[in-house]
């Protein structure tokens, strides 16, 4: 085929009453020209099995131990030939011509670092709990305050081009290397936001999100910290209200010390 080959990476790990939905929103994708990969880190759930039953529509499977999310994700990195890669938690969906939508903008300007566009939330049964969110955002905005709300990670979608290191994500990360990624890309080249919906993220109390928030948002003060370091005194104030509340117990979904 003569259009652009796209990767996708979903990593799992006993995900199984997510993961056939997951993978079907991959292989029913109206973009013909899409590799799939799915790294299993050896679940002991219905995870192997489900994948079994598509393996024969999958570029690549495995399943066994494989050190974690940011491993698995590296693991799929290098078997990946795709010019553009995009991954995709086990619990997490793609719109149906999300791939298409994100390549037509590729074809007409090659020089973004990450296309992406708007992501519905929903619950864990995929009841709609907010319609998609996103908006064009640049570097400095993405070091000082963040992701969220204008930009969710199962709606990116990332240019070979400008990944220009061995590792796709950093795997001394256990939380926040999806914001590494992003930050890494975004500090040498613009990013480009599509106003249509892309992807849909799960949340559930079984997600490493919402299980480990504390330990999560101290890795990303930590990223704050290393690429924008002209903002140090606001972190340091992150860092204490944060200690504050943990001290007082005056801690809701993760959102106090913003």
């Amino acid at each position: 085929m003569n259009q652009p080959l796209v990767s996708i990476i979903t990593p799992s790990f006993n995900q199984g009453k997510w993961l056939e939905e997951t993978i079907l929103s991959v292989l029913n994708q109206t973009y013909p020209n899409v590799e799939f990969i799915v790294i299993d880190g050896g679940s002991t759930d219905q995870s192997k099995s489900i994948i079994e039953k598509y393996a024969h529509r999958l570029t690549y499977w495995q399943s066994e131990p494989d050190g974690g999310q940011a491993a698995a994700l590296n693991i799929g990195f290098k078997k990946a030939k795709g010019d553009v890669i995009a991954y995709l938690n086990a619990d997490d969906l793609l719109e149906p011509n999300a791939v298409e939508g994100i390549i037509n903008a590729y074809e007409v300007n090659q020089e973004f670092s990450i296309y992406y566009g708007k992501c519905k939330t929903i619950d864990s049964e995929g009841k709609l709990l907010e319609e998609g969110n996103g908006n064009q955002v640049y570097f400095k905005d993405l070091a000082s305050e963040g992701m969220l709300p204008n930009m969710y990670q199962p709606a990116c979608f990332f240019n070979r081009a400008f990944l220009n290191r061995e590792m796709f994500v950093d795997s001394s990360l256990h939380y926040a290397f999806d914001y590494e990624l992003i930050l890494f890309l975004s500090s040498t080249k613009t990013m480009l936001f599509l106003n249509r919906d892309i992807a849909s993220y799960r949340v559930h109390v079984e997600s490493k999100s919402y299980l480990y928030k504390i330990d999560a948002y101290k890795e990303k003060l930590s990223l704050q910290e290393k690429y924008n370091p002209k903002n140090f005194f606001n972190i340091k104030w992150k860092r204490l209200k944060l200690a504050l509340a943990q001290k007082t117990g005056h801690i809701t979904n993760g959102k106090t010390a913003k």
